[in-house]
């Protein structure tokens, strides 16, 4: 059952994504939406008691996104499951999150066009979306060694960083102490989000445009930033 609050511009979109795919929503006791999607079938679920038109209209961008068939967080935990290394610290959350993280920087020019709110765009939307006492719980290495969690914790950070659509938002601080920790780390991350910055989604080209090189881009200054170290 289409949920009732939901306003005309979200309906179209709706309704457009509904040529390729068999949407329905169903009532759920949480505080957000989320949505389920399995080839061309999507669950969109909501709480009817605090939906609105934004947060419906969030979770159908992230299944407009899936008609340019691009695959990042996906690919990254697929490609490195079998490395002894990065499969330490990227795990299927993390991924995930990246994931998500570079759908909502594709996703979020087209909100606007809808005419919504920013501080809609995400729960908390105005706030920053990592702080520095996380940050300064990061160790990343202890007696010559690399600790996988705080490697996660960092990448994390740093693609919640990168990925705030308020811009206003000052990271000056997050930034300083992020490089101090690992400048090269950083380094890596950065120029990936750089990249997907650039990248046409809507132009995807298998040898002039391919979304799985640039997320290799990733995956390859990773493996040699590892190389030589233990990982524990």
């Amino acid at each position: 059952m289409i949920p009732k609050k939901i306003d005309e511009k979200t309906l179209e979109l709706l309704n457009d994504l509904q040529t390729d795919f068999d949407i329905s929503f169903e009532i759920k006791d949480i505080d957000y939406c989320e949505v389920f999607q399995k080839s061309k079938t999507v669950t969109i679920y909501y709480n009817p008691k605090i939906v609105n038109s934004e947060s419906i209209a969030h979770e159908l961008l992230h299944i407009w996104l899936n008609r340019f068939n691009y695959s990042i967080g996906n690919h990254i935990f697929l490609s490195t499951q079998s490395d002894k290394k990065l499969s330490k610290f990227l795990n299927k959350f993390l991924c995930d999150y990246i994931g998500n993280c570079c759908d909502h920087y594709k996703m979020y020019p087209k909100y606007l066009e809808m005419g919504y709110s920013p501080k809609e765009f995400l729960k908390n939307g105005l706030e920053l979306k990592t702080s520095i006492a996380d940050i300064k719980k990061i160790k990343l290495k202890f007696l010559g060694f690399y600790n996988s969690q705080s490697i996660n914790l960092f990448i994390g950070c740093l693609f919640s960083i990168l990925a705030d659509h308020i811009k206003e938002n000052d990271y000056t601080e997050h930034h300083k102490y992020l490089i101090e920790k690992d400048s090269k780390l950083y380094n890596i991350v950065s120029d990936f989000w750089k990249k997907w910055e650039a990248f046409d989604i809507e132009n995807i080209d298998p040898i002039y445009n391919s979304d799985l090189e640039l997320t290799d881009s990733l995956i390859d200054g990773l493996t040699t930033w590892v190389n030589g170290e233990t990982i524990i």
